[in-house]
Formats: structure tokens, sequence, C-alpha cells
């Protein structure tokens, strides 16, 4: 009975095996140490396009090992780091870069939250404030328009 259970669990594992196997290949490091260096720094700054935030350094993904080898042609090829990053953004959008450029854009996402917070925070001033001040104070009436209100109360009260 153990043997059939080994058996089964075997069968069952080998394709995972083969394909862990499989996605990891070994990739041609850059002969110069400084561009192996840059080409592995872009790589820790390049979001993968189908793995949730994490940069291609990270993932086995078939599409992440083809924008590491990329990376590599285009240091190869004499592209800054710059250049690298620019030619992703253009070809997959700004989403790609973990450190996207800073422009209009990217203030207005940043900064449309802090705006609002401090209107927020304004305005709960604004209202504390004007509860302070308190209800307003009735004017002083003098006696006799007091007599007669309560005159005209009394009777109102009596035709009830």
């Amino acid at each position: 009975m153990i043997l059939w259970a080994l058996s089964f669990v075997t069968l069952l594992a080998a394709p995972v095996f083969a394909a862990q196997g499989s996605l990891v290949t070994p990739e041609q490091a850059l002969s110069d140490p400084n561009q192996e260096a840059r080409a592995q720094n872009l790589a820790r700054e390049i979001r993968c396009v189908v793995c949730e935030n994490e940069p291609v350094a990270l993932s086995s993904a078939q599409i992440a090992l083809d924008m590491r080898k990329a990376i590599r042609e285009r240091i190869t090829a004499g592209d800054s780091d710059a250049q690298v990053r620019r030619f992703f953004a253009e070809r997959y959008g700004e989403f790609v870069l973990l450190r996207p450029r800073l422009g209009l854009d990217t203030l207005a996402l940043w900064g449309t939250p802090l705006a609002l917070l401090l209107m927020g925070g304004a305005g709960l001033y604004w209202v504390s404030r004007r509860k302070e001040i308190g209800p307003e104070i009735a004017p002083e009436l003098q006696d006799d328009e007091v007599r007669a209100a309560l005159k005209e109360y009394q009777l109102s009260d009596l035709n009830d």
C-alpha cells in the first residue's frame, strides 16, 4: 500500500519538477563586470509585465527572461540606463518602471491625496471653529413684552 502511495505521489510530482527545471535557464552574463552590474540593477528596476509588482530580476516568467535578455542586448549595444528604461517605458508604458519618471501625471497621482487630506483638515478646522462660537443669544426683551407674551400664551392655553 505504501509503495502504491509513493508511486502515485511521484507520478504527480514529476511534471512539477520538470516544469521548474525548464523555467530556470542559465543566462549568459556579460563579460564586462560593470555592464553586468548595470544589467542586474536595471533588472531590479523594471517590472515584469506578467507578474504583479515583481521585478524581472526575480521573476521566472518567460517574458521576464526575454526582458532580461533585452536589457543585456541594449547595454551591449551601448545604451545608457536612461535609454534602456525609456525603451521599456515606450514599449510597455510607464507601469513597467518600478520608479516612474517624475511628470505632471505622477505629481497629480501623488499630490491629489495630499491635497484632499489638507482640504479635509481645513474643513474640519472650519467646522470646529464655527461650533465654538455657540448658539445665538436671544435679544433681551422688555418686561412689558414678556408680560404680554405670557398673557397671550395663557389665553391660548385656556382656549384649547
